[in-house]
């Protein structure tokens, strides 16, 4: 099992975007790079906490990029791959362009599993770009050939629905992880992961790697503070004859559920303005669940405005 420890990462601060359930339509007053909707870019706080992460994971991976033990996986949308911009560039200035092999290693695996939860709506919820438009257009070190394993479906999802798709896609990126190592003679290496994502998917993640599901969704335990680094360490524990008998890598065995410890908890100390911008459940509201149109506007601070309309 080479893969021992994942890193999920919170973006950054971000700029907003409003919602007219009305027209299922999403609009921002900031032009987006990608001009999709609900796909904005940092705010200039945001950029800022980016850099200042980058500056920690550059020496906290320093080691693993030197021995090729670090794989990158992150939601396509731009405010998370814009997160790492500073991480990848300072990782990459570690490996010398000859090493053409370990580069590729180190390209960030685009993953809509780990995507951002827009709730279940009438309307079709929003996607982002393409991987090959976004590493032609602004991520350079984006993986254009790497393939999503996991897909949200069009019109969004429950929570629980959500909770499911998050640990279907762990289960695959460790599992994927795990035989890419193997098959190249290194399985009895460690390897980590880093994953950048968005807060709701980062809550079910620690929900699904720990195994600790709360009976209440909106239970306050795994934390997502903007540019948050939380950890998480695989047990060396010998399966259950239960376990035996599943896939090893379904979420209900030890691959993912109830095999890691949580170790930091959406760390911050490497931030100058510490913990910002917490989030946790408030229903399937959380982030908009529409059952059939209505005259509100909900923005993605989650205050709900009349409409216009």
């Amino acid at each position: 099992m080479p893969v021992t420890e994942i890193y999920i990462l919170r973006h950054g601060h971000r700029l907003a975007w409003s919602l007219n359930p009305l027209t299922g339509k999403y609009t921002s007053s900031h032009p987006f790079p990608t001009r999709l909707p609900a796909d904005p870019p940092l705010a200039s706080h945001g950029v800022r906490q980016a850099q200042e992460t980058g500056r920690h994971l550059a020496t906290l991976f320093a080691e693993l990029v030197n021995h090729d033990r670090l794989r990158i996986y992150s939601s396509l949308f731009y405010r998370c791959l814009e997160t790492l911009r500073p991480s990848m560039e300072a990782l990459l200035e570690q490996i010398p362009e000859s090493d053409a092999k370990r580069r590729r290693g180190l390209a960030v695996r685009g993953e809509r599993g780990l995507g951002e939860w827009f709730g279940q709506a009438w309307f079709v919820q929003p996607s982002p770009a393409d991987a090959a438009r976004l590493q032609g257009d602004f991520f350079p070190w984006l993986d254009d050939k790497y393939h999503s394993m996991v897909v949200p479906p069009e019109n969004g999802e429950r929570i629980e629905e959500l909770h499911e798709r998050v640990a279907t896609a762990l289960a695959t990126i460790v599992k994927d992880v795990d035989e890419e190592y193997s098959r190249m003679g290194r399985g009895d290496e460690e390897v980590t992961i880093l994953i950048s994502g968005h807060a709701a998917p980062i809550i079910a993640s620690g929900r699904a790697l720990t195994g600790q599901v709360p009976d209440d969704w909106d239970e306050e335990d795994f934390q997502c503070f903007t540019c948050g680094l939380s950890k998480f360490v695989r047990r060396h524990l010998p399966p259950t004859e239960a376990q035996r008998r599943q896939d090893y890598y379904t979420e209900r065995a030890q691959g993912v559920a109830g095999g890691w410890d949580c170790v930091l908890n959406s760390d911050c100390s490497h931030l100058s303005h510490g913990e910002e911008r917490g989030w946790h459940f408030h229903g399937d509201e959380s982030f908009d669940s529409y059952g059939a149109p209505n005259a509100a506007v909900k923005v993605s601070d989650g205050t709900v405005h009349a409409s216009k309309l």
